[in-house]
C-alpha cells in the first residue's frame, strides 16, 4: 500500500498564511489526494473578499503529483454549515480521509499515525475518529501507539465516511429528557455526562450548536470509541482573535507542542481509558477559564452551599475549582509536556491557595 493514496482534507477561510504554513508541512508527505473545502467571505467585513481569494491562491503552492479537488462556497455559509456540508460533500466522494483544518500543524509522525488508525479500525462500526490532538500532551501507555476513549478532538483527525454518516443522523435536538437511561450515561465519568446533558439540553434549546461540540457528543451518546494518539502529535496555530472557536489567547490546552517521540506502531492498548476523558475535559475546561479568582470564589459558595443559584453549565465550569488537587496534578502534567501560558500560573497558583486552605481546614478540625 502506498501510505498517502489516504485523501486529506484542508479546511480553510481567510488566512493565506495559515494555508501556507499547512502547505509546507504536508510537503514531506505530499499526499495524492487533496480535498479543500472553503467558506466563502462575509458580505459586510472589509478587505475579506481578499483575504479568502489569496487563501485560496495559497493551494497553487502545491508543486508536487497531486490531485485537488476543490468546494469552495461563493458566499458565506459560517463556519459550522460550511464544515458540516464540505463534510458530507467530502464523504459523498471518499470512504474515508484525514480532516485539517488551516490553523493546524501536523508533525511529520501524524499522516502514517492516523492512516495505522484507519487500518486498524476503519471496518469497526463502533470506531468515531483517530485524534492526533492529546490534551494531555502524553496519555496512558506509551508502549502503545494510541489509547481508546470516548472523546477524540478534532484538531488533526480522521474517520470513515460510515462513522460520519452514523453521526448525522443523530439528532441531539430530538432527545427527551431520559437521555440517562436511553443512552446509558451512567456508564460514563460523573463529569463527561453531565458535560453531554448539558449539551443535549442547549441543543432542545436552540437546535443549533459548534460543529464539532454537536459531533463529539453524539459519538459519545452512540457509545463509539476514539482512537487518541498517545502523545500530542499536533500544534494548533490559531489561538487568539481571528479565530473562530479559541479566541482566549491564554487556552495553554492548545499550546501543547508536538511530541518528537515516534509512538510504537504496533502496541495495542487495553479497554476504555475513563481517567483520559475526565481530565482531557478538565484540562479543557481549565483552559478555558478567564477568571480563576471568580471562579475560586464561586467554587468555594458551591462547597458551603450545595444549593447556591448558580446554573449547570457555570457549575461544570466551576468543577475543576472543585477538585482542586487533581486539577493542579493536570495543571503540572500539561507542564511538564510543554503547555504555557500565564493564565496556566495563574491558575495553578490560585488552585494551590485553595488546596492549602482545604488542608489547614482539615487539620484545625482534627485537633
Amino acid at each position: 500500500m502506498d501510505t498517502f493514496d489516504t485523501p486529506v482534507a484542508i479546511v480553510l477561510f481567510n488566512r493565506p498564511r495559515r494555508v501556507a504554513e499547512l502547505i509546507e508541512r504536508l510537503r514531506s508527505s505530499k499526499p495524492r489526494r487533496i480535498f479543500a473545502i472553503a467558506d466563502g467571505p462575509r458580505a459586510d467585513r472589509e478587505g475579506e473578499r481578499e483575504r479568502c481569494e489569496a487563501a485560496r491562491a495559497a493551494l497553487d503552492a502545491i508543486d508536487w503529483s497531486c490531485e485537488i479537488v476543490r468546494e469552495f462556497a461563493a458566499s458565506n455559509l459560517g463556519c459550522d454549515d460550511r464544515l458540516e456540508q464540505g463534510l458530507d460533500w467530502l464523504f459523498d466522494r471518499v470512504d474515508r480521509a484525514i480532516v485539517l483544518e488551516d490553523d493546524i500543524r501536523p508533525s511529520p509522525r501524524f499522516l502514517p499515525w492516523a492512516i495505522s488508525m484507519l487500518d486498524r479500525y476503519g471496518d469497526d462500526p463502533d470506531f468515531s475518529i483517530a485524534s492526533g490532538h492529546n490534551a494531555l500532551g502524553a496519555w496512558g501507555d506509551q508502549d502503545a501507539d494510541h489509547l481508546r476513549a470516548r472523546r477524540g478532538s478534532i484538531w488533526g483527525w480522521a474517520t470513515t465516511a460510515r462513522s460520519w454518516r452514523r453521526s448525522r443522523a443523530i439528532d441531539l435536538s430530538t432527545l427527551d429528557a431520559g437521555v440517562d437511561a436511553c443512552l446509558g450515561l451512567a456508564d460514563l465519568d460523573p463529569l463527561l455526562a453531565e458535560h453531554c446533558r448539558l449539551i443535549v439540553a442547549e441543543a432542545r434549546r436552540v437546535r443549533r450548536l459548534a460543529w464539532d461540540t454537536s459531533f463529539s457528543v453524539r459519538t459519545i451518546l452512540d457509545g463509539r470509541i476514539a482512537a487518541v494518539s498517545s502523545v500530542n502529535l499536533v500544534e494548533n496555530t490559531g489561538i487568539g482573535a481571528d479565530a473562530t472557536r479559541t479566541t482566549f489567547a491564554g487556552d495553554f490546552v492548545a499550546t501543547l507542542p508536538a511530541s518528537d517521540r515516534t509512538p510504537v506502531r504496533d502496541g495495542t492498548p487495553g479497554g476504555l481509558d475513563p481517567l483520559y476523558d475526565r481530565r482531557s475535559l478538565m484540562a479543557e475546561l481549565l483552559g478555558r477559564c478567564r477568571q480563576p479568582k471568580m471562579a475560586g470564589h464561586l467554587a468555594r459558595l458551591l462547597q458551603s452551599n450545595p444549593a447556591a443559584p448558580i446554573d449547570a453549565a457555570t457549575r461544570l465550569h466551576l468543577a475543576p475549582f472543585s477538585h482542586p488537587e487533581e486539577s493542579i496534578a493536570i495543571l503540572d502534567h500539561l507542564a511538564e509536556h510543554g503547555a504555557s501560558s500565564r493564565s496556566l500560573e495563574e491558575i495553578r497558583s490560585k488552585l494551590r491557595g485553595m488546596s492549602s486552605a482545604v488542608g489547614s481546614a482539615v487539620h484545625g478540625s482534627d485537633r
